[in-house]
């Protein structure tokens, strides 16, 4: 009877290893949320589910608002007319040897500073503003996230994982905890 009490061990050290493996798995790619007395489970849908709809949903979002910012060049926020102030302030940094120009009014050479740096905002605004969105709508950017979305959907995700990852932590888990399982029955046999 006792020797039966210690396959117990085996038993429970497989079964709880291969849970922990089943576990993640729910955990990464279960589909749908899941209820619990009512209350929704907050670990459900799976983590992959999630960030992978968050992700199509942010690129989706930042190619809008991308758009809508170089649509409108009057518009005096948001991070591309940032970007354009930057510049120009770097390349009016930059210019600072113009400065020491020997022989050279010193209104010619704020001047100097300024169209040179004006001219690179406008080079930047011309192809952030005008060519970028045109390259977009030439690529259709919009059109291949949709079809990455469709192409990476959950059951492409859910195959690579069974295949790669999935199966091998099965028979690794399965196992190791085999042999701790063992040596946890003969170190109860040992102590009983």
């Amino acid at each position: 009877m006792l020797f039966l009490k210690s396959l117990l061990f085996i038993l429970l050290n497989v079964g709880f290893g291969l849970l922990f493996v089943w576990l993640a798995k729910w955990f990464l790619f279960n589909p749908s949320p899941k209820k619990i007395f009512g209350r929704r489970n907050p670990l459900t849908p799976g983590f992959l589910v999630r960030k992978r709809d968050w992700v199509f949903n942010k690129a989706r979002d930042l190619l809008h608002d991308y758009l809508e910012q170089a649509d409108d060049p009057s518009r005096h926020s948001g991070y591309l007319f940032k970007l354009e102030e930057d510049l120009q302030e770097k390349v009016w940094e930059q210019m600072a040897f113009v400065d020491d120009w020997r022989f050279m009014p010193s209104g010619w050479k704020a001047k100097i500073r300024d169209m040179i740096a004006s001219a690179v905002r406008g080079l930047a605004a011309n192809i952030l503003r005008k060519t970028v969105p045109h390259l977009v709508q030439q690529w259709r950017i919009e059109h291949r996230i949709d079809d990455y979305d469709e192409q990476f959907n959950l059951e492409f995700f859910t195959k690579y994982y069974n295949q790669y990852l999935h199966v091998p932590a099965l028979k690794i888990v399965g196992g190791i905890n085999l042999v701790l399982g063992i040596l946890n029955m003969v170190l109860f046999l040992i102590l009983a």
